[in-house]
């Protein structure tokens, strides 16, 4: 995202309404797959995005630009989805998640990336919560390891290592997919 001398939220504290609107398009989809990808349903994570975005309007008078927003945004939505685990929400099953509807262009791509992708969805899917949250945040959202660090509370050096042998795991469990594949 921007800078903070142009963070979103803060122009849209200083009386911007067209800040949030920018702020709710682009962090709406990363938001939402950030909550599939966790096993949320397609209605449950469009649920926990708007909850993200009213938990940012209850807050905005509060708000101190310290960090990235989107980072700030992805720690509320940990928190309600670590909420919503608590209270039993449904998450998808790895045969579930197989089965749903791919987000990406759909019928343009050929079935050998068909295969590949669903190959990787199962995978990441039958990781621990714990380890696949973190690959979400250090590796598909691209926070700085520092910022995963203060969200999930374990030193930086502890995420630099778990990214590590995470993605090594990942990799060697996907040998399948042949050498041409890098998933870094």
């Amino acid at each position: 995202m921007s800078p903070a001398s142009d963070d979103l939220l803060q122009r849209f504290a200083a009386g911007d309404a067209a800040a949030f609107e920018e702020l709710v398009a682009q962090m709406g989809p990363r938001l939402k797959g950030y909550f599939l990808r966790q096993g949320a349903q397609s209605s449950t994570a469009e649920d926990l995005v708007q909850n993200v975005f009213v938990r940012l309007l209850q807050s905005v008078a509060r708000y101190q630009a310290s960090g990235r927003l989107d980072a700030y945004c992805l720690h509320i939505a940990r928190n309600l989805w670590i909420d919503h685990r608590r209270r039993g929400g449904r998450v998808f099953s790895s045969d579930e998640a197989c089965d749903r509807p791919d987000l990406g262009p759909g019928p343009v791509q050929n079935a050998d990336s068909d295969d590949r992708s669903r190959l990787l969805r199962q995978a990441l899917l039958e990781l621990e919560p714990d380890t696949r949250e973190l690959l979400e945040l250090a590796v598909l959202q691209q926070l700085p390891y520092k910022e995963v660090s203060m969200m999930l509370k374990i030193p930086i050096g502890t995420v630099k290592s778990r990214v590590y042998y995470s993605l090594r795991r990942l990799r060697e469990s996907l040998q399948i997919l042949g050498p041409q594949e890098d998933l870094s």
